[in-house]
């Protein structure tokens, strides 16, 4: 099972990476004294954070292998199973469509719908979909309205532009530091001509310390505007930040919320000479044995050690993942000297388990060098 999921996990990233880089490709320009058009970076960036949870939300939702079953599953292994094909996606969005219509107050199946949709290139039908989640949900889930917008957006629909701003705009207001909304608002005011507004958006959402992928969208669109491209862990001794890749250190992490880890993260003596400035520390949490990406995350600096970091369910990585969700949460402190989220040999590392109910302080001590 462990390998199946690895195996499920390097696939996604490998889709991932073959439809990013075309996107992002520099295109050549076919006529003479004619700007080439700009790479497709908005729809690089859907597709980066998209992908890997569609991909994961949609099996978890209309698989049918007998997770909690263990007769079954082991006759799901059995040679003598039957295996099932993966469904495309035309398939899969008419089991979804046959599901509403069954039960058409399913807010979730509404928004994993139009997230689908997003994804194959159906942004208007995107927008119907997550109008009837909303229309379910009201104001109680503030991030659908950010989603709601982001389709508005990639819809390309003249008419529908001025309320995408209207949701971001409020979005910002409630969420000064809310990453996807910063995007968004960028994208918006770059289409308008405002690049003073798209570069301050954009240089915020870098501070928020994205993923590497999405990193280096935001930078190259900077770039392409000569503006000053903050550097990786800006945000670790910046003003409070909101992202799920954002906070850390005393006085930097965003409010608190549900569930809360006071983390004290301290480096073995022994291993103190190998690190150096400016490398990127990685705080995260995630329910023991289960891979995937963490419930939480905070991305600081190596120069900060020793450090206090507290994480909850504010730093959730995907929506209905977080801290509060679990029972034992694995608390991992890694140094990355290549600066990536994945853990890679030569990293250094401490680990350390808080139990359901336990105390809200862990010491977590940088001790082991990664294989």
């Amino acid at each position: 099972m462990t390998s199946f999921i690895v195996f499920c996990a390097v696939m996604i990233v490998a889709a991932t990476v073959l439809v990013l880089v075309p996107l992002l490709r520099p295109v050549v320009a076919t006529v003479k004294g004619q700007a080439a058009p700009p790479p497709a970076t908005m729809a690089a960036i859907v597709l980066a954070f998209a992908l890997p949870l569609i991909g994961a939300l949609l099996y978890a939702k209309i698989s049918n292998f007998p997770w909690t079953n263990p007769q079954a599953l082991e006759a799901a292994e059995s040679p003598h199973g039957e295996g099932t094909d993966a469904a495309a996606m035309g398939k899969v969005v008419a089991q979804l469509e046959a599901r509403l219509k069954d039960n058409p107050n399913d807010a979730e199946g509404w928004k994993m719908l139009a997230r689908t949709y997003l994804v194959s290139g159906r942004a208007k039908d995107a927008v119907a979909a997550y109008e009837k989640a909303l229309a379910i949900v009201g104001d109680k889930d503030p991030a659908l309205s950010i989603d709601l917008a982001e389709a508005l957006v990639v819809s390309d629909d003249p008419a529908v532009q001025g309320r995408a701003k209207q949701l971001v705009d409020a979005a910002l207001q409630a969420s000064p530091n809310n990453p996807k909304a910063l995007w968004y608002s960028g994208v918006i005011a770059y289409r308008a001509q405002d690049l003073e507004t798209a570069k301050v958006r954009w240089q915020k959402v870098l501070e928020q310390n994205p993923p590497d992928e999405v990193r280096r969208i935001v930078t190259a669109q900077l770039e392409q505007l000569g503006a000053k491209v903050p550097p990786p862990g800006a945000a670790a001794s910046a003003a409070p930040a909101g992202g799920p890749m954002a906070g850390g250190g005393t006085g930097s992490a965003p409010e608190a919320k549900g569930r809360t880890i006071k983390i004290a993260v301290s480096v073995d003596p022994a291993l103190a000479a190998k690190l150096k400035p400016g490398v990127a520390l990685f705080v995260s949490a995630r329910q023991p044995g289960i891979p995937g990406p963490p419930l939480a995350a905070v991305r600081l600096t190596a120069d900060e050690l020793p450090t206090t970091v507290t994480l909850s369910d504010a730093n959730s990585m995907i929506e209905g993942r977080n801290l509060s969700s679990v029972d034992d949460v694995e608390v991992v402190a890694r140094v990355a000297f290549g600066g990536s989220a994945m853990a890679a040999s030569g990293d250094l590392i401490g680990t350390a388990v808080q139990k359901k109910g336990g105390p809200p302080e862990l010491q977590v001590a940088i001790s082991k060098v990664q294989p």
